[in-house]
């Protein structure tokens, strides 16, 4: 192949514990020539990218992924290393594919059994060259060179539209990329990109690489053609809800990037003691008890949101949110149970129904005790100075099912018109690698993508229980077209219930009659 280049990693280092080098990469040919193009990567720069990491054994160490130095290719199928442990090469023709997913880690001191005699000072220095290099759950001792063989990657102009929590770090972000590599990426706030991507496709307007999307979106970017299969892009690393999120009609869709929870958020100042580990609901109307009367909301949500009814449907007894046909069932025992459990919250007085702004008002002045909130809310409050506590959602009955959270993936999509789809691919494995994913979302209360960065975040979140909690029993919000159609009539209807104009049971009928009428399957 006449694009094939061989780039040769140089490693040296005179400490052995904590090493100050230099990285040298050489992008070449097979054999060394003038037409080689040497740099040269700092200590500095190196220290800057080094983190702590989960490594696929499970355990932990101080490094970086070898895609964070290594430069942008389209191909990769030849990894070589020199070092303590002799030489090992590495062949696989999606290498490429695979640089977030090879670590450069720190390596422990190296201890002799025996002393070091004057003839073996060499070889124990050389054992001690500072750096392993992980590959799966192989662990390279002492790596002094790396020889990563493969082609350059030429696509530049790179477009992606981001939306969300956190615009402003990943702008960041893509821009530490892009100048590390050489690009040009413009990344573009967009306040919802499903809306954008399809007028500028009716306008016939240029769409970009990339798009951050929600799992709903797919049915209606999918269906018009505006995004393509990520079929390709399967990372074990990267939660499996997540995939299935963005699965829809046998494919995938977008790559999963981080998701929000919901939770329960209390106020210190009103309740003193913590909700107890396997809390029910029950439990929950108890510790909102004593606060009737003093505050104005014992408990407060959006309870008027089918977003926020979902959980209780799925703890009062609902296999799945949507059907095995595709469409959604709401006339159903489980979906009446939830409804009256939160009738009675509100007829002894304890549930305040309240949208967003004014939910969060009571909660911040001290006027609501335990809300349902997403884990988005984390740094929110913070901010404000509120003293609050966070506890997973409890059990529906005492010893029943939990109330499953809805997981609320957002992800990466690549547009169908792309010319650009390794570069794109390329900044993808970029954000949703371990490093970049346990910086991100520890700042902005998400949880990672990366299940990794989330078992990283453990000792160092103090929310990390309580996420944890909710991402193994939490449901996702599906891509399906029924779920669409099924928010927006509940929202309608929900009222006439909560207000006391319709029986659970009339409003249950109407709704699933229309629920079957324009969203259910033909």
């Amino acid at each position: 192949m006449s694009r094939r280049l061989k780039a040769a990693a140089l490693l040296s280092t005179a400490l052995a514990i904590l090493p100050a080098f230099a990285l040298d990469l050489v992008v070449g040919g097979a054999t060394p020539s003038p037409a080689d193009r040497p740099s040269t990567i700092g200590a500095p720069t190196l220290k800057v990218l080094e983190a702590p990491l989960i490594l696929p054994d499970g355990s932990a160490a101080l490094g970086l992924a070898l895609g964070e130095v290594a430069p942008l290719l389209e191909e990769a199928w030849r990894l070589e290393a020199r070092g303590a442990d002799g030489a090992r090469t590495w062949s696989d023709d999606a290498l490429a594919e695979r640089l977030y997913s090879i670590y450069l880690v720190e390596s422990a001191p190296v201890t002799p059994a025996m002393p070091v005699t004057p003839a073996g000072k060499g070889a124990a220095a050389k054992a001690a060259s500072g750096w392993d290099l992980v590959v799966g759950k192989e662990r390279f001792r002492g790596v002094e060179s790396l020889r990563l063989v493969g082609s350059p990657l030429a696509e530049d102009g790179l477009e992606v539209w981001l939306s969300w929590e956190g615009v402003p770090e990943l702008k960041a972000e893509i821009a530490r990329f892009a100048a590390a590599h050489g690009k040009h990426i413009k990344a573009v706030e967009v306040p919802n990109t499903q809306s954008k991507l399809q007028t500028v496709a009716r306008g016939g307007g240029d769409l970009p690489d990339l798009a951050m999307i929600q799992s709903d979106y797919v049915p209606a970017l999918a269906g018009g053609k505006l995004i393509q299969s990520v079929d390709w892009f399967r990372m074990e690393e990267l939660e499996p809800k997540g995939y299935e999120a963005f699965r829809s009609e046998g494919h995938s869709w977008a790559v999963p990037f981080y998701y929000d929870t919901q939770l329960v958020f209390y106020n210190k100042a009103l309740v003193r003691s913590a909700p107890p580990a396997g809390w029910c609901l029950d439990d929950l109307a108890a510790m909102a008890r004593p606060l009737k009367g003093r505050v104005k909301a014992p408990l407060a949500w959006n309870v008027y949101s089918a977003y926020w009814l979902l959980p209780f449907m799925l703890g009062f007894g609902k296999d799945s949110v949507v059907d095995p046909d595709g469409g959604m069932t709401v006339d159903d025992g489980p979906t009446a149970a939830a409804l009256h459990a939160l009738l009675d919250l509100m007829k002894e007085g304890l549930l305040e129904p309240a949208e967003r702004d004014a939910m969060v008002a009571w909660f911040a002045s001290g006027q609501a005790g335990f809300i349902l909130a997403g884990s988005y809310s984390i740094p929110q409050f913070s901010k404000l100075g509120i003293d609050f506590g966070v506890a997973p959602y409890p059990l529906a009955t005492r010893g029943g099912k939990p109330i499953a959270p809805m997981l609320d993936f957002k992800g990466f999509a690549v547009s169908r018109r792309t010319e650009r789809p390794v570069l794109a691919r390329r900044l993808v494995q970029a954000l949703v690698s371990q490093g970049f994913q346990t910086r991100f979302t520890s700042a902005l209360g998400k949880l990672p993508a990366s299940l990794a960065a989330l078992e990283n975040s453990r000792g160092r979140n103090p929310w990390y229980p309580p996420l944890k909690r909710s991402a193994e029993v939490g449901a996702i919000v599906p891509p399906a077209d029924s779920y669409t159609v099924f928010k927006n009539i509940m929202w309608k209807l929900l009222r006439f219930i909560l207000t006391g104009q319709q029986t659970v049971e009339e409003t249950l009928a109407t709704a699933q009659r229309l629920i079957d009428e324009g969203g259910g399957p033909q």
